[in-house]
C-alpha cells in the first residue's frame, strides 16, 4: 500500500515531534529538597533577550518517550535543522511508518518565499507553496521567547554541566496551548511539565523538556526535547541544486 503524505499535512507535524537528541549532562547538582534558593526570574528575563535578537541556530528535535502522529499509520520521530533569521530555514524530518515497517525522511528547504521539499518516493526536490507549512521556523527566536515568558511557577532544581557549559535547570508548567507555534495541533487545556537549561552566564537557551500530552494524539507520558546548538555561529542556507526552476 502507498502512502501519499501531503506537504500540508506533512509539515503540520514537522515540529510536533518531540525534542530532540540528548545534549547529554556532564555534572549536575540536585539540592535535596529539589528546589534551590535563586530566583530564577533574572536568568529566564535574559534568556528571552538573548531569543528575540537570536540570528541563527542549529537544533535537533526528537521523542525521549512516545511519539507524534503525522497521519494514521506514520509517526513522526525526529527533526534537525538549521534556522538563519530571518527568512531561511533547512530541516530533515524523519518517521516511519506503522505497517509496513520502513523508515521515512524528507527534507524541507524555505528561502524567503519559496519553498522546496523532497517527494518520499524518489528523493526528487518539488517547489511548494511557503503558505502550505503551517509554521515559520524563521521566527524560531520570538517562539521560544514567548514559551518561556508563558512559564508558570518556575523553581530553580539545579545545577548542570551541559557539553561543556554551566546552566540552570529549571522547572515549571506551561498550558498546552501555548506550546502552538512551536508544536502545531497542539490542544487546549492539557497541563504540561517544561524543563529549561539555561546558559549561566549568557542566558542563552540550550535545552528543553516538554513533559506530558500536547497534542491529543499524545500519549500521556509523551516527553519532547529540544536542543539548540551554534548558536549566532554563521550559517548558509541554499536553494538545492537540483531544484525545479
Amino acid at each position: 500500500m502507498v502512502v501519499e503524505l501531503k506537504p500540508k499535512v506533512l509539515t503540520a507535524a514537522l515540529l510536533a515531534v518531540g525534542l530532540l537528541a540528548a545534549c547529554g549532562t556532564d555534572t549536575a547538582t540536585q539540592p535535596p529538597n529539589g528546589t534551590l534558593e535563586i530566583d530564577p526570574g533574572p536568568a529566564m528575563r535574559q534568556a528571552v533577550v538573548q531569543l528575540l535578537a537570536l540570528e541563527s541556530a542549529s537544533f535537533i528535535l526528537d521523542h525521549l518517550e512516545g511519539s507524534t502522529v503525522l497521519v494514521p499509520g506514520i509517526l513522526m520521530t525526529k527533526v534537525s535543522g538549521e534556522v538563519s533569521i530571518p527568512d531561511r530555514f533547512r530541516v530533515t524530518v524523519e518517521a516511519e511508518s506503522e505497517f509496513p515497517k520502513s523508515y521515512i525522511e524528507i527534507s524541507i528547504i524555505t528561502i524567503d518565499d519559496t519553498a522546496y521539499m523532497t517527494d518520499i518516493f524518489t528523493g526528487r526536490w518539488n517547489q511548494i507553496a511557503v503558505d502550505s507549512l503551517p509554521f515559520n521556523l524563521t521566527g524560531l527566536g520570538q517562539t521560544l521567547a514567548d514559551i518561556v515568558d508563558a512559564v508558570q511557577r518556575p523553581r530553580v532544581v539545579g545545577e548542570e554541566r551541559l557539553n561543556g557549559v554551566d546552566t540552570l535547570h529549571i522547572k515549571g508548567e506551561i498550558a498546552s496551548q501555548d506550546l502552538s507555534e512551536l508544536v502545531p495541533g497542539a490542544g487546549e487545556g492539557f497541563p504540561v511539565g517544561l524543563e529549561l537549561w539555561l546558559g549561566q552566564s549568557q542566558g542563552l537557551l540550550r535545552q528543553v523538556h516538554i513533559v506530558g500530552r500536547v497534542v491529543p494524539t499524545d500519549a500521556p507520558n509523551t516527553v519532547r526535547e529540544l536542543v539548540l546548538e551554534d548558536i549566532n555561529q554563521p550559517v548558509k542556507i541554499e536553494p538545492p541544486i537540483d531544484a525545479p526552476g
